[in-house]
C-alpha cells in the first residue's frame, strides 16, 4: 500500500486512500474511535496482465499487510477477519495456505489466533488477478479496554472471533458449512443447508446466545439459480423454530466453497449483549421488504454503539419498491439503481455512500468491470475498499449486487455502558 497510510493514528476520524503502486488496485479506510483504530483493507495484487503468478500475488499481499498495520501502530495479531476471493480453489488453495501460514507465523501469531477467514471461489473481475482479499483489523488504543479472543471448533472446522469494545461483545464466525462428515455422502443441497443452520445454532450456544442475537449473515451457495428457493425454505423453517423475528441483514450470492463438496456456506455476526445498543432495521421507499417475496432478511441493520454507528447494508440489486427487477438487460441502469438503493438505505441514518468503509460488488459478467468503475468515479466513491468479483446473483435477470458497511465514528465514546452478556 502507499505511503498515504503512514501515521493513520494521527489522522482525523476517517481517512481513505488508494494503493500507490502502479501494478496494484486496492484501498484502505481507517477509522479513529475513542477505543481503537479500525482498518478496512482491500487488496488486488496486480493490474498488469501476466505480471505475477498466484504465489507471487499472495506473497505481495502478505508482504504489504504487516507494513500497513505497522503504520497504524498495529501488527498481524490485530487482523480479525479475512475474506479471500479465489479464481480457482483446486489450483491455488494449497499455495495460499502455505503463504498465509508463513506470514502469520513469521509475525509471531500462533495458529490458534489466526483470523477468522472465509474462502470463496468468485473470480476477480480483473482477469490479471487470481485472488482478491479484504481484511478487517482492530488496533486497540493504549489504556483502552479492547479484547480479541479466538475460538476454534473442531466439529465444524470453524474459527470465531469475539471482540469486546466499549463493553459490547461482538461475535464473528466464518466459513460455516453443512457437510455431513462423510466424504462419500456429503448430502444434498437441502440437507447441507439444514445442517448449516443447525451448526450455526450449536456454535452460538457455545457463547450463550441464540440466533435472534444475530444481526448480519453472509450466505453462499452453488448454482444459485437452482438452489436459492431451497435455501429460502431451509432458512424460513429454521427461523420459525428458533423464533427469529427481527430478521438479520443478509447477502445471498453464488459461490464455490471450500471444501469443494460444500454446496452452501455462511458467515455470521452477532452481538452477545445487545441491550443498550440502538439496533434498527434499515428501510427505504425505493425497496420493498424481502420477506414479501419469500426471503427472510432485512434490507439493512443499523447498530448505534458508544464509539460508532455501524450500518450493515444487505446484498442490494436493481430492485424497485414493488420487489421487481428493473432495467432488464441494461447493465448501466442496473448498476445505477443498485447504487441508488444503497444510497437511500443510508440516508435516514445520516450517512452517504462516502461513509462506506467496505463493500463487495458481484457482477454477473466480468465484462461490466470497466463500466462499473467509471460509474463509481461518477458517484465519487472510487476509493472505498470495494471487492469486485464475478458471481451469479439471486435472480437470473439481475446483473449486479452490492453489499456494504458504513461506519460513522464518534468522538467522545461516553455512551451508556454495555450490560453484561447473558
Amino acid at each position: 500500500m502507499s505511503q498515504a497510510t503512514l501515521a493513520i493514528h494521527e489522522l482525523p476520524l476517517r481517512t481513505e486512500c488508494a494503493c500507490g503502486k502502479d501494478t496494484c488496485s486496492g484501498e484502505v479506510v481507517a477509522l479513529e474511535t475513542p477505543y481503537a483504530t479500525e482498518i478496512y483493507f482491500r487488496c488486488a495484487p496486480t493490474l498488469v496482465e501476466g505480471d505475477m503468478d498466484f504465489e507471487q500475488q499472495v506473497r505481495r499481499f502478505y508482504g504489504c499487510l504487516p507494513r500497513c498495520l505497522d503504520h497504524a501502530g498495529g501488527n498481524m495479531s490485530h487482523v480479525v477477519l479475512e475474506r479471500a476471493f479465489f479464481e480457482d480453489f483446486a489450483e491455488d488453495m494449497g499455495t495460499f495456505q502455505t503463504v498465509r501460514t508463513e506470514a502469520y507465523e513469521d509475525a509471531g501469531v500462533a495458529s490458534g489466533d489466526f483470523p477468522a477467514t472465509t474462502y470463496i471461489q468468485q473470480p476477480p473481475c480483473r482477469r490479471s488477478q487470481k485472488i482478491e482479499l479484504h481484511i478487517y483489523a482492530i488496533v486497540p488504543k493504549p489504556g483502552r479496554s479492547v479484547s480479541i479472543q479466538t475460538f476454534q471448533d473442531e466439529s465444524t472446522q470453524t474459527t470465531a472471533k469475539l471482540v469486546e469494545i466499549a463493553g459490547y461483545k461482538h461475535l464473528y464466525i466464518a466459513d460455516i458449512n453443512g457437510l455431513s462428515g462423510d466424504a462419500e455422502n456429503p448430502g444434498s443441497f437441502r440437507e447441507q443447508s439444514d445442517r448449516m443452520f443447525a451448526n450455526c445454532a450449536q456454535l452460538l450456544q457455545q457463547h450463550g446466545i441464540t440466533f435472534p442475537k444475530v444481526v448480519r449473515t453472509w450466505c453462499y451457495m452453488v448454482d444459485i439459480d437452482n438452489t436459492y428457493a431451497e435455501f429460502n425454505l431451509s432458512r424460513n423453517a429454521f427461523f420459525a423454530v428458533h423464533g427469529v423475528n427481527r430478521l438479520p441483514a443478509s447477502t445471498g450470492i453464488e459461490a464455490r466453497l471450500y471444501p469443494l463438496q460444500a454446496l452452501c456456506g455462511m458467515d455470521l455476526y452477532a452481538i452477545l449483549n445487545p441491550d443498550g445498543a440502538g439496533i434498527e432495521i434499515m428501510k427505504t421507499p425505493t425497496l420493498n421488504e424481502a420477506p414479501e417475496y419469500g426471503s427472510a432478511f432485512s434490507r439493512g441493520m443499523m447498530i448505534d454503539l458508544p464509539d460508532k454507528k455501524v450500518l450493515h447494508i444487505s446484498g442490494t440489486a436493481s430492485v424497485d419498491e414493488k420487489g421487481d427487477t428493473v432495467h432488464l438487460d441494461d447493465p448501466r441502469k442496473q448498476i445505477e439503481r443498485m447504487l441508488l438503493n444503497v444510497q437511500e438505505l443510508l440516508k435516514p441514518h445520516g450517512a452517504t455512500l462516502k461513509d462506506l468503509t467496505q463493500a463487495a460488488t458481484f457482477l454477473k459478467h466480468a465484462e461490466y468491470l470497466e463500466l462499473y468503475e467509471s460509474i463509481l468515479q461518477e458517484w465519487g466513491i472510487r476509493t472505498v475498499p470495494n471487492t469486485l468479483v464475478e458471481a451469479g446473483v439471486c435472480r437470473p435477470d439481475l446483473l449486479c449486487e452490492m453489499e456494504a458497511v458504513a461506519v460513522l465514528p464518534k468522538r467522545g465514546g461516553n455512551g451508556k455502558p454495555a450490560p453484561a452478556a447473558k
